[in-house]
């Protein structure tokens, strides 16, 4: 996700996506359990790459956002849980002293690898990882590779939004749906349009509306729920929102009007429904796959030498199951994530806001 300061294991159930992601709650202070060796430092194995016993996750806010930071927290602690890793995070680190801790919890806390998970952190990173030779995973920040240094963990986000899509067409009884963004963010922008088509692809005489908060709204919840209220007063029965603290707002306005459903984007938010019959389901993103791969090339020494991908078809992306996921919608969804993964359906994705209102106007 593009969060900077500027701006088949397709369908799981509802009690496993909260199980996991309940995890975050204890992954914010130090969580330990080690069985690869007790010292903080790294030795070299025989194919050049090092040995990790600790990882480290540092992100700008905590898991309350319901959303990017909830779901980085609970996959980088689930990672380092099945490798028996030895593990420290940082919440709540925000933005003005990135540098300043990641070389804490790599010199003070003698992490090996290490999560900077915001695309804004992505130039602290580099730094970092070129004065301390230790690893760092950084998101969607525009950097290239590093061998044994820097990789992106990137998502096709356009690929989840049109399985959200077709959820939304499927289950809409007015024939109109909405998305609402919080910020000029190239996986939400990305989502947003893969969603259109997703919807188009269903019925394409259905209605979709389009909302934003700001260029940079990311936590303006009050924001947030005037831009459901807004899509809601227009007509739509379904929405899918984007924004980590604005998904409070979000919801806020979901528990105003009963009747309309919810699809929410990353992480576990039904905690804060009022009924948990509004949602619709979720776009989950885990990481926790691609972090183990991460970590496994950091100990093969072949770390920087790609970025990783979070798909559809690697279940990277999956829709949460819900008792609002008809049969119906699952076998549908099903068929698109085959077809996605074939690349006989090649969901496009958008830039920015124009891109994504010029693809709800072509109802292609």
């Amino acid at each position: 996700m593009n969060h900077s300061q500027q701006g088949s294991r397709l369908l799981r159930s509802t009690k496993v996506a909260t199980a996991l992601l309940a995890a975050s709650a204890l992954a914010i202070t130090l969580a330990a359990c080690s069985s690869r060796g007790d010292s903080g430092g790294s030795s070299a194995s025989a194919s050049g790459g090092h040995t990790v016993t600790k990882m480290a996750w540092v992100g700008p806010e905590n898991e309350t956002d319901l959303g990017w930071n909830q779901i980085g927290l609970a996959n980088s602690k689930a990672a380092a849980d099945k490798l028996k890793l030895k593990y420290v995070s940082v919440a709540d680190a925000g933005w003005d002293n990135t540098e300043t801790v990641l070389n804490q919890v790599i010199q003070d806390d003698g992490a090996q690898f290490v999560i900077a998970h915001a695309s804004g952190y992505g130039v602290a990173a580099k730094t970092v990882a070129a004065q301390t030779k230790v690893p760092i995973l950084i998101q969607d920040s525009g950097i290239d590779p590093v061998p044994g240094q820097i990789a992106e963990a990137l998502v096709k986000a356009e690929q989840g939004g049109y399985l959200a899509g077709i959820a939304a067409a499927m289950a809409t009884k007015v024939k109109t749906v909405a998305v609402v963004i919080s910020a000029d963010d190239v996986n939400w922008l990305d989502m947003a349009a893969g969603f259109a088509e997703g919807v188009y692809s269903v019925d394409p005489s259905i209605t979709v509306l389009f909302g934003q908060i700001s260029a940079d709204g990311y936590a303006d919840s009050a924001g947030g729920k005037a831009a459901v209220d807004t899509v809601i007063s227009g007509g739509a029965d379904v929405v899918f929102g984007m924004g980590d603290g604005a998904t409070l707002g979000y919801i806020q306005s979901i528990n105003e009007h009963a009747g309309v459903k919810y699809i929410a984007d990353l992480g576990d938010v039904s905690s804060a429904l009022k009924d948990q019959k509004s949602l619709l389901t979720t776009v989950v993103w885990d990481y926790t796959p691609t972090y183990i791969q991460a970590i496994k090339d950091v100990e093969d020494g072949s770390f920087g030498t790609k970025n990783y991908d979070l798909t559809v078809g690697n279940s990277g992306l999956y829709l949460q199951d819900t008792d609002n996921m008809t049969d119906a919608i699952k076998s549908a969804v099903k068929k698109a994530t085959e077809s996605i993964d074939a690349g006989t359906i090649k969901p496009k994705g958008a830039a920015n806001s124009g891109e994504v209102k010029a693809i709800i106007a072509a109802k292609k």
